[in-house]
């Protein structure tokens, strides 16, 4: 037997636990603890303990605080008895140590990232991590060539603050946005499947489809062959400089507005949307 001290209930309470077999985490190889208690409580207080114990299951929760370590539930079972005097609730809880997974720089090549934001997890038995970096010059256009090149390479990739070991890593979904400033806001997801047999396209994977792929092709296609045109005016002294600032800044894509939207909801017979 052992003794941890856990905050629950609005106190940090001292209470008597098995030590269970530890667990090799998936994150950081660690060996992590394992612990079995039982805690008994007033049926009066049984609301906000399962609240906080629904809070602390799984990884994506927030573990319980505890003196040295903190903790994630990993399974729970409660009992009481009917008409009993005073009515007491019996928990039965299984408490695995709960890692803080932070990292507060991703490095992709060796090419160091600092995150604003960050979160992991295992997927399939394979890790899953996504972040929010800002870039800007030089490391805007770096980032820039990686993920335009990216195919199917994988990287080694380092999660500063939680484990110096390089994995081997994909690029999922990359997002991004300019801000006010000019620089450039990220958010990369990053999977470490390397080796494992492709997945089944979801249900959805075709929705739209071949559809919105021939309107992205078609608005590339349509994108360049303005830049094209307004320089080919320019060149025979067609289009003067300041018309043709006007045309290419009328043709940088941005959030369309109310207006604009409403155009999009025509339709050539109204008839076909009413039951």
């Amino acid at each position: 037997m052992t003794t941890i001290s856990l905050h629950l209930l609005g106190d940090f309470r001292e209470l008597r636990a098995e030590e269970l077999p530890p667990t090799t985490s998936a994150h950081t190889g660690r060996q992590l603890r394992r612990v079995a208690l039982e805690l008994r409580v007033p049926a009066g207080q049984s609301e906000e303990l399962d609240a906080a114990l629904k809070a602390a299951t799984g990884d994506e929760g927030h573990p319980l605080q505890g003196a040295d370590a903190n903790w994630s539930v990993s399974d729970s079972r409660y009992s009481y008895t009917v008409g009993a005097r005073p009515d007491v609730h019996t928990y039965n809880l299984e408490l695995q140590e709960a890692e803080d997974l932070n990292a507060s720089a991703v490095e992709i090549g060796g090419f160091i990232l600092a995150t604003t934001a960050y979160k992991e997890w295992i997927d399939d038995g394979n890790l899953v991590l996504t972040f929010v970096t800002e870039t800007a010059g030089g490391e805007s256009r770096r980032l820039e060539a990686l993920v335009v090149a990216r195919g199917e390479m994988y990287y080694d990739v380092i999660r500063r603050g939680i484990s110096d070991t390089p994995v081997r890593m994909r690029f999922g979904r990359t997002l991004w946005q300019e801000t006010e400033s000019g620089s450039e806001r990220h958010n990369l997801s990053l999977v470490a499947d390397e080796g494992s047999e492709p997945r089944e396209p979801g249900p959805f994977a075709l929705l739209n489809e071949p559809q919105l792929s021939r309107t992205t092709e078609a608005a590339v296609a349509n994108a360049q062959a303005l830049a094209v045109l307004v320089e080919e005016l320019q060149a025979q002294g067609v289009l003067p400089q300041a018309s043709a600032e006007k045309v290419r800044a009328a043709a940088v894509p941005h959030r369309i507005t109310e207006q604009e939207a409403r155009e999009f909801t025509r339709t050539y017979d109204l008839d076909a949307y009413w039951d």
